[in-house]
């Protein structure tokens, strides 16, 4: 899972861009904002903290099972380090992509890292959500992608993970796209509902016109698009809807 986090840590970044867009226009700086600031108090104060709380939890499949024994220490020290600095470069680059080419850039960036994250989740559900141990991994023995959502990695990573970072994500990302017009506010969230659609048939049918020429090993079969489609589409409506309950100019007047 470490392999996907930068581009969690990104779209999670640049959507907070998006949606506090017309006040960041506004700043002369970038940094000295309580924009920037609320910002990296929800990656070191909240998702940092959560994350080593995983990677302490299970180190060998937070590493993929690439590793079997890996200290504390080093896993989190390294994975805290890589998610600060991707904050602050995804920061960066989505106020460039804002000031420069527009709110459009911005959210096309967005969901294309939440594309790539969720997408390579269901396409590699037998590594990255594979819900054996260690030595059943190394030995080839197959889980169903269904079976992982009944392990303590699930609950753990995707529950627990969700109740705390979640609330304040949807804060900053609801509290930010408020005070626009319902227009506005609608226009804005079917532009990103249009890129998750987009992706999904962009990513479907490079899978299929890949698979289709036999350049793909015998596992990586059609079904994989299962997955792939049903975590792609339910964790971006569960991104996108809570935006719908941002407060318009209408209902605050």
């Amino acid at each position: 899972m470490l392999l996907l986090e930068p581009f969690w840590v990104y779209s999670s970044v640049g959507m907070c861009v998006a949606c506090g867009r017309k006040e960041l226009l506004k700043v002369d700086d970038i940094w000295g904002n309580r924009y920037f600031s609320s910002i990296l108090i929800l990656i070191a104060g909240v998702f940092v903290p959560a994350e080593n709380w995983v990677l302490h939890r299970h180190p060998d499949w937070e590493t993929t099972f690439f590793l079997k024994t890996v200290t504390d220490s080093t896993l989190i020290a390294l994975a805290s380090l890589l998610h600060i600095l991707i904050a602050l470069s995804g920061y960066w680059l989505s106020m460039h992509l804002l000031r420069n080419y527009g709110e459009d850039s911005v959210i096309k960036s967005t969901m294309w890292a939440f594309s790539i994250f969720f997408c390579v989740q269901g396409l590699f559900y037998d590594s990255f959500m594979y819900s054996g141990t260690y030595e059943e991994y190394q030995d080839g023995v197959e889980k169903t992608f269904f079976s992982f959502f009944a392990t303590d990695r699930f609950f753990d990573a995707y529950i627990v993970f969700f109740l705390l970072f979640g609330p304040p994500f949807y804060y900053l990302t609801v509290s930010w796209n408020s005070g626009h017009t319902r227009a506005e506010r609608n226009n804005f969230n079917w532009k990103m509902g249009r890129e998750v659609v987009l992706h999904a048939a962009f990513i479907t049918g490079a899978y299929v016109a890949v698979w289709g020429v036999g350049l793909l090993p015998p596992q990586f079969d059609l079904a994989r698009l299962l997955p792939m489609s049903l975590i792609h589409f339910t964790s971006h409506f569960l991104v996108v809807l809570p935006l719908y309950f941002s407060s318009t100019k209408e209902r605050l007047d």
